[in-house]
């Protein structure tokens, strides 16, 4: 399941989503799943999606924290916010 249809209609490749993207898909799937009114099939089918989706989003967070180490010389780097 790493095709989805886009609002034109085109199937797009779910590896091709920004972590936004693929967040913001994730939480629409879970709503829908939490809703408890589709019928069991297509309950699958989202907890298929979501499963897809939950795995993207932990791989580009995974990417993002190893180019933070690698930027950072492989330090742990703390951050402070800003007073």
């Amino acid at each position: 399941m790493a095709e989805d249809e886009n609002e034109g209609g085109e199937v797009e490749d779910e590896a091709d989503l920004t972590f936004e993207d693929a967040l913001s898909r994730l939480e629409e799937v879970v709503h829908r799943m939490e809703a408890g009114d589709i019928p069991l099939e297509s309950l699958v089918e989202n907890y298929q999606s979501g499963v897809s989706l939950l795995k993207l989003c932990r791989a580009k967070i995974e990417a993002a924290e190893m180019k933070v180490k690698e930027v950072s010389g492989g330090e742990a780097v703390e951050l402070q916010p800003e007073e």
